[in-house]
């Protein structure tokens, strides 16, 4: 059940009772009041209007409250009906008619709080499932993953969004991030779905970003799952050569999701950390960033297999945080996406220097706040340094770390990047 001391939408809150109560005393005080000022009692009688009370207190009091404010309305009907001397088969009318109002709004009550228990359970079932199918995030070697949900503040949507993190058989890293259409729990019961075929597509390693999703997709449409979602997936690993350089290799592919966005620091005397967006095509930075494949739609996954995945893929310098997210992040009604996501970049150049767990509470706090109507999954990695131990910071390591170099599956060339990002 609902627990804290503050009203929640889906409990019956005392104050319609103290309304209800409120409502009782100020008739009861009109009626004598008026009364004897106009010295006419029983044209001022007004007994039968304290039916309000129950009816006041049943918009969103329980089937108790509703009792007790009618059994009080009733005996306040029946004390000003003796007081201004109404006659008895009138007087017995108006109070009957508030008794059988309280009667019938308190069975209206329950059967609310019933249907709404009943919702709550759905949506805290919900809500499980969707905790349940959020990854405890390895940590291996010199990579710092973080992540944050917010469910919708408004209480009434359950949402499809997810990430995940695993290491795969040849060591790599792979980050997802996904979210199914649709706001209710047969969104998040097939996002359970998706992200367990996806993840176990992922695992075995050998597989470009791009190929992860196709397969999906086939596994998908074999298995007869009627889904419609976006997910973007990152791979993270590193050559012989990069391992000399100190730099590592991102090759991403997306399957109609919002754009990663990478954070780079500031070269040696250089001036602020830039935010770039990933795209289609890539844009990690003039000239640094190849793709393989032929060229196809971003298209989401359930449009139907046989389209065209790209690879995307950038060398990346230590300090660099890779953000991914689902739409909650950036989405508003007022905007487009475009302009949330420059919102986004503003915010992350502009606290760069944080650790990577206040980066994530402050963007959310600037960019979410406690309103927000839809779900975030924001799902982050931070490249540090490789020529010490690993920050204190960053936490302890754990998990599955970099296979072997030369274990690593094969994957795009890398062009080197510009200066400006290969400095640090």
């Amino acid at each position: 059940m609902i627990s804290g001391g503050e009203d929640h939408p889906l409990r019956p809150a005392p104050r319609w009772a103290w309304m209800g109560v409120a409502a009782c005393a100020a008739l009861v005080a009109l009626d004598l009041g008026s009364g004897a000022l106009s010295g006419d009692r029983v044209a001022s009688n007004v007994a039968g209007t304290l039916a309000l009370a129950p009816t006041l207190t049943g918009i969103g009091g329980s089937r108790r409250h509703v009792g007790l404010v009618g059994a009080a309305a009733t005996a306040s009907a029946v004390l000003i009906c003796l007081l201004d001397g109404v006659p008895l088969l009138t007087g017995a009318v108006r109070c009957a008619v508030v008794a059988v109002a309280a009667v019938v709004v308190a069975l209206v009550a329950g059967a609310r709080q019933q249907q709404l228990a009943q919702l709550q359970d759905r949506r805290q079932a919900a809500r499980t499932l969707q905790a349940a199918m959020l990854t405890e995030l390895p940590q291996p070697d010199h990579l710092q993953l973080a992540s944050r949900y917010l469910p919708a503040s408004s209480g009434d949507q359950v949402g499809g969004d997810w990430y995940d993190a695993l290491v795969d058989a040849h060591g790599s890293t792979v980050l997802v991030i996904g979210d199914v259409v649709g706001h209710d729990i047969r969104a998040a019961a097939t996002m359970g779905q998706v992200r367990a075929v996806l993840r176990t597509c992922a695992v075995q390693g050998g597989r470009a970003p791009s190929q992860v999703l196709a397969a999906t997709e086939v596994a998908l449409d074999r298995l007869g799952l009627d889904v419609l979602a976006s997910a973007t997936v990152v791979r993270i690993d590193q050559s012989p050569v990069e391992a000399e350089r100190g730099l590592r290799r991102i090759t991403w592919s997306s399957a109609g999701h919002p754009p990663p966005v990478l954070l780079v620091p500031a070269p040696r005397g250089g001036s602020g950390a830039q935010a770039q967006v990933l795209r289609h095509g890539g844009d990690c930075s003039p000239g640094s960033a190849v793709q393989s494949g032929e060229q196809g739609a971003d298209v989401l996954l359930g449009v139907g297999s046989g389209h065209a995945r790209v690879d995307h893929s950038c060398e990346v310098p230590p300090g660099a945080t890779l953000l991914l997210y689902t739409d909650g992040l950036v989405e508003r009604r007022d905007a487009d996406l475009d302009v949330g996501t420059a919102a986004l970049c503003r915010v992350l150049e502009a606290e760069g220097s944080l650790g990577l767990e206040d980066l994530l509470d402050e963007g959310l706090r600037q960019l979410v706040g406690d309103e927000h109507g839809d779900d975030v999954a924001v799902l982050a990695v931070r490249a540090h340094s490789e020529d010490g131990p690993r920050p204190a910071e960053a936490g302890p390591s754990h998990g599955a770390g970099p296979a072997d170099a030369d274990g690593l599956p094969p994957a795009p060339d890398a062009a080197p990047l510009a200066p400006r990002l290969a400095t640090g």
